[in-house]
């Protein structure tokens, strides 16, 4: 049997390691330079030490998809998630591994979210819970939307129609720019819902945060469908609604109309 915790934590703090190396060059260089070697460092880390295991492994990454050994095991990571954040000095900036045993969400059997700015380290393991620094955690109780903390992202031009309703009938919205982050907030009960309707979203940004939401009690939309699958490549693309409860979910669907 494998050992997904060893594993995903090792890779996790090879790849902070080698990110917070670099992250005093902040200031000396244009920022999307800083942000390729970010992620060109992130990416050495994974191969060096996925290099040293005897499991196969299928890595996707925003990097290229390389395979190792027979590459059984589809693993699915985004070095930096929150790449812009890091690059300017704001939190949250996370890695996001998970591993499935199939090339779908459907498989997926373990992640881990780890925030550079804090070293918090969330995981999940199917049929196991999710946790945050090995203490078991949960989503929060149901609450009206009106009253609820509201993750949505509304960066990169998105159609405002139905986030304008959204908008509108909520108290309290965030955005943190970073997928990964808002969904392990959502399974730790900071956030109550965090919403996604632009399309765009990865794959590799919302895979382990996926596997954590529904390993705390949470429930989730994959383009409008209730856990709905989806493949586990760079392409991949998505609108993903999230929510602490279906109670909260149906609300979240009838506001949009």
């Amino acid at each position: 049997m494998v050992d997904w915790h060893g594993i995903l934590h090792k890779l996790s703090d090879k790849i902070q390691g080698s990110v917070l190396s670099v992250v005093h060059q902040r200031n000396s260089m244009p920022v999307q330079r800083f942000k390729d070697l970010l992620d060109l460092q992130a990416q050495d880390a994974i191969l060096e030490t996925l290099g040293k295991l005897d499991v196969g492994i299928t890595l996707v990454s925003e990097e290229g998809d390389q395979v190792l050994g027979d590459g059984r095991f589809t693993m699915v990571a985004d070095p930096v998630d929150g790449t812009t954040n890091l690059a300017r000095g704001l939190s949250p900036a996370v890695t996001s591994i998970s591993v499935s045993e199939t090339d779908q969400q459907s498989g997926a059997l373990a992640g881990i979210v780890t925030n550079f700015f804090t070293g918090e380290t969330f995981y999940a393991e199917k049929g196991a819970g999710a946790t945050l620094d090995e203490d078991t955690i949960n989503v929060a109780p149901d609450i009206k939307y009106r009253h609820g903390m509201i993750g949505m992202d509304i960066s990169k031009n998105p159609s405002m129609d139905r986030l304008g309703r959204l908008i509108g009938a909520s108290r309290h919205v965030r955005q943190q720019g970073c997928s990964a982050m808002s969904l392990c907030s959502v399974a730790a009960g900071t956030l109550d819902a965090h919403i996604d309707l632009r399309g765009i979203v990865r794959a590799t940004d919302i895979s382990a945060g996926l596997l954590m939401i529904r390993e705390a009690g949470g429930v989730y939309t994959v383009n409008g469908e209730l856990f709905g699958d989806m493949m586990l490549t760079q392409g991949t693309r998505v609108e993903l609604v999230a929510a602490s409860n279906p109670r909260l979910l149906e609300e979240i669907e009838s506001i949009m109309g």
